[in-house]
């Protein structure tokens, strides 16, 4: 069977506050101002951060078609009787309606949208108050331990192996080389610094898409060390080019 057909030089790499704020129209979770940072073939949004207002709400929903994720970057938001302020988190699969949501202050949250149809069935509805809730990890690549990494698996579908990770990079970071998934990849940072490559460094608020089967990881780094949002389209793996 032929390997799959590998290109280079695709990522996409941009401070989200670059993009002005739009009206989004009634996206999830209420009439808002956003910054998309992806959209798919057809149009519609893959990943946003939106911001709401104080006083802000809606009554809950229909039950969804297709999950929804959303990382508090900033204020704080009650989703039903949960109250979620910075780093909290929440995914809502399939078949789950989202809860009635209030603001009693002005939030922005980032937004990711799985795709119509996808499958997450018979999987339950996520709400951390804060995403470091979830035990860590430590993640092993090709039998090797990456210390000094912290990796918390947030959502993932059981069927698809769509994932959503929060991950801690240590200072003095340096990747192992050139790579591919075979699926796309999108990173957002929270926290810290961290470098596709030599020519690009991501601060809090980047954005980093890699496409399915594009090469990157020219020089992966970080100086300080880095807090990020990384979420996939299927099950992630890491392929090195030699």
């Amino acid at each position: 069977m032929p390997g799959p057909t590998l290109s280079h030089n695709l990522s996409v790499c941009f401070p989200s506050a670059d993009i002005p704020w739009h009206d989004m129209g009634d996206i999830w979770p209420c009439n808002c101002d956003g910054r998309i940072l992806r959209t798919l073939d057809d149009g519609s949004v893959r990943s946003a951060v939106v911001r709401l207002s104080a006083g802000d709400g809606r009554d809950e929903t229909d039950p969804v078609v297709a999950t929804v994720q959303g990382y508090v970057l900033s204020g704080e938001l009650a989703l039903g009787d949960v109250a979620l302020t910075p780093r909290g988190f929440f995914a809502v699969p399939p078949g789950h309606a989202l809860p009635a949501l209030s603001c009693s202050q002005d939030v922005e949250i980032l937004l990711i949208f799985e795709v119509e149809g996808a499958s997450a069935k018979d999987t339950e509805p996520v709400f951390l108050r804060s995403a470091f809730d979830i035990d860590p990890i430590l993640p092993v690549i090709n039998g090797e331990p990456i210390l000094g990494f912290e990796r918390r698996v947030l959502w993932e579908d059981p069927e698809s192996g769509a994932d959503t990770r929060l991950l801690k990079v240590p200072a003095g970071f340096e990747g192992k080389g050139t790579n591919w998934h075979p699926v796309h990849e999108e990173i957002f940072c929270l926290e810290g610094d961290i470098g596709p490559d030599d020519k690009r460094l991501l601060k809090p608020g980047s954005y980093l898409h890699n496409p399915a089967f594009g090469v990157h990881g020219y020089h992966e780094h970080s100086n300080g060390g880095a807090t990020v949002l990384e979420w996939h389209d299927g099950r992630w793996a890491i392929n090195f080019v030699s």
